[in-house]
């Protein structure tokens, strides 16, 4: 069986691909071995150790804090024909300056398609759509300053009313 994902750590944009026996992300191939305790997970990569924890809903990677978004990669998360039916909350995963809203409310988006800009720490990240659908909210303007986890964009899926 193999899966893929589009995962989020620390605001990069990574491809990953599941199959029986490894990962593999962005080309290289990891074979983890995991093991949980009940209170944490060791994952043995490589031959190095690291220690997952999830508290209140935030997931601490050897003691530290990291922002972490993990999703179906569009192409199979969906079937052919298959509404989507979850709206989308676009968070921001690191505090920053919005520089650009590239979108108004009401306006149709493709999955991938760019929502905003987000600069931090002088680097520029466009802060795309996880799904199709239409901008529902917008929570930001050009020039606001947003924290970790803020809610910026909520997109709602486009309702087919054929039957």
């Amino acid at each position: 069986m193999e899966n893929r994902y589009k995962i989020s750590l620390n605001g990069i944009n990574l491809e990953l691909e599941k199959t029986d026996k490894k990962i593999i992300v962005e080309n290289y191939s990891f074979t983890p071995e995991v093991i949980f305790n009940g209170k944490f997970y060791k994952v043995f990569v490589s031959g190095h150790e690291f220690r997952i924890e999830f508290k209140d809903n935030v997931i601490f990677l050897d003691g530290k804090e990291i922002d972490f978004d993990f999703r179906h990669s569009p192409t199979i998360q969906l079937k052919k024909g298959v509404q989507q039916k979850r709206q989308a909350d676009i968070k921001a995963a690191i505090p920053g300056k919005i520089v650009d809203v590239k979108v108004k409310i009401g306006d149709v988006v493709s999955d991938q398609q760019c929502l905003l800009i987000l600069e931090s720490m002088k680097m520029r990240n466009e802060i795309l759509s996880p799904i199709n659908g239409i901008v529902d909210k917008i929570l930001v303007n050009t020039g606001d300053q947003v924290v970790a986890r803020q809610l910026m964009i909520k997109v709602k899926p486009i309702q087919n009313k054929e039957k």
